[in-house]
């Protein structure tokens, strides 16, 4: 009897004690993505697009704007970074003001044009124009739209309205040929959370909310409000 009850307990107790020890609870940090479109400018076809073309006093009252609907967020921000184009970099400026962080600087979301299913854009586009953007937008995306699964994350890009158009037709699923499809705001807010298994989710797509209807411009005409 003896012999019987010691081998049961040699073989119940590492059972009793796996069952007394939890299973790990599933990661559940979402990465969310916060795609800024920069303020308006005046457009100078003589200068050059990257150094020049800041913001004008129309646009650096967007970006303040949105600067303080973040700040009015429930949010803790991990980084603020703006493509090296001076209209981005000058809507980075406001908000990093409002929501005192630094800015950090990435080329790789700077103003370019992918491939569009529209021929009359496509026919001015040179084959390495769109080779270079598409490359920039592929290690854009590896590189920001990436889990992390340990805690909610928040990062902020102010870009531009061509690259957060690709981001979303990718994040969607659709063909990212079809991002000339949407229309865009200025200083507008688009969201796109990476859940932790790193597969995208589109929250938002520009998101003028805090934005005046006389403060705001868009890449088309809104909702049919803007009079052109």
């Amino acid at each position: 009897m003896r012999l019987l009850q010691a081998f049961a307990l040699f073989f119940l107790l590492p059972a009793l004690a796996g069952a007394q020890t939890p299973a790990p609870a599933p990661p559940r940090g979402t990465h969310f993505v916060y795609l800024i479109r920069h303020g308006i400018y005046d457009r100078d076809d003589s200068v050059d697009d990257a150094t020049g073309n800041g913001l004008n006093a129309l646009g650096r009252e967007q970006a303040r704007l949105l600067g303080e609907r973040l700040k009015a967020l429930p949010i803790q921000v991990n980084s603020l970074v703006a493509s090296n184009y001076t209209r981005a970099k000058d809507t980075a400026a406001e908000i990093a003001a409002i929501l005192e962080v630094p800015v950090l600087e990435d080329t790789l979301i700077h103003e370019c044009s992918a491939r569009a299913d529209r021929p009359d854009y496509m026919k001015d586009k040179s084959p390495g124009e769109i080779a270079d953007c598409e490359s920039n937008l592929e290690a854009a995306w590896k590189k920001y739209m990436i889990a992390s699964p340990e805690a909610d994350r928040y990062d902020l890009l102010v870009c531009h309205g061509n690259v957060i158009r690709w981001f979303v037709a990718r994040a969607a699923g659709a063909r990212t040929e079809n991002w000339l499809t949407m229309d865009i705001g200025n200083a507008s807010l688009t969201i796109i959370a990476v859940r932790p298994d790193g597969t995208p989710r589109l929250v938002m797509f520009s998101d003028v909310g805090h934005l005046p209807p006389d403060k705001q411009t868009w890449s088309g005409r809104g909702g049919g409000w803007i009079k052109r």
